[in-house]
């Protein structure tokens, strides 16, 4: 089972664990969205519910901010379901109250009991995780930057993808690298692909992240080369840009066929 984590449902129209479950839907993949709402609980058990997905939220709507209480019962909650092979997708930032190193008794949690990690989070702390192996993590620019210290430099796309690369070589899987308009590079151990995104007329750029990792994660399941993940997941992402809401998925072979890959070695930096 794929469990979704939103721990801020203000963040955007739902929450980004709720989207990323939204779209694996989509694809024909069960998850269950799950962590701890304090706005907006009916309108999202609504479209949960519309959506055929199940979800099992901790109540903190009367908690300003989320008290440790709350945030035990999740960890208590997990520690209750999580199996050996499960995913936990912790997506977004955390509301008032949870602080940043909440991510750690996340992880901690998840590697006890064997399941695989996929992070989407802009807290420093995602580099303390990287020693427990996580599958997959997606910064964007700005976040790579701040993990190292380089929020104010110009830094060139390669720089980009070595810092990804570091990361990996710390102990993630997969990055996947969000670059915005400029597409996006999934990085291993020992090389890279980056694809850019096809030019479209934005209309809401809301979920478009979400959107790219949900249909990475999506494709890692299906056993789809890094290849053709990332244009999938390029083109639903470009997608979600062009409309107010999710993709449809009715559009994306044809933004797929416009999205090119080329590959970029680490051996150098292997030979160090």
């Amino acid at each position: 089972m794929i469990y979704t984590l939103t721990l801020d449902t203000t963040e955007n129209v739902m929450g980004k664990g709720i989207d990323i479950s939204l779209i694996l839907k989509k694809l024909g993949i069960d998850s269950l969205a799950t962590g701890i709402i304090q706005e907006k609980k009916a309108k999202i058990e609504k479209e949960l519910a519309n959506a055929e997905i199940s979800s099992h939220f901790i109540d903190a709507s009367t908690e300003s901010p989320v008290t440790a209480k709350s945030q035990q019962a999740l960890l208590d909650y997990l520690k209750g379901e999580l199996k050996a092979g499960d995913i936990v997708v912790i997506a977004g930032k955390f509301a008032p109250g949870i602080a940043p190193t909440y991510l750690i008794d996340l992880a901690t949690l998840a590697t006890k009991k064997s399941a695989y990690l996929v992070i989407d989070s802009p807290y420093q702390e995602v580099r303390d995780v990287l020693p427990l192996h996580p599958l997959l993590l997606k910064p964007n620019e700005t976040e790579i930057k701040a993990w190292f210290d380089q929020t104010d430099k110009l830094l060139t796309t390669k720089q980009l993808l070595d810092l990804a690369h570091d990361l990996v070589a710390d102990g993630a899987d997969h990055v996947l690298l969000s670059l915005g308009k400029e597409g996006a590079a999934i990085v291993n151990m020992t090389h890279a692909f980056m694809a850019h995104a096809p030019e479209v007329e934005e209309v809401d750029p809301v979920g478009a992240g979400e959107t790219l990792l949900a249909t990475f994660l999506a494709g890692m399941m299906k056993n789809y080369s890094p290849v053709r993940n990332l244009a999938d997941s390029i083109a639903a992402a470009t997608d979600t840009v062009q409309v107010k809401r999710l993709t449809n998925f009715e559009t994306t072979p044809a933004l797929q066929r416009q999205i090119i890959s080329r590959k970029i070695s680490f051996e150098d930096e292997q030979g160090r």
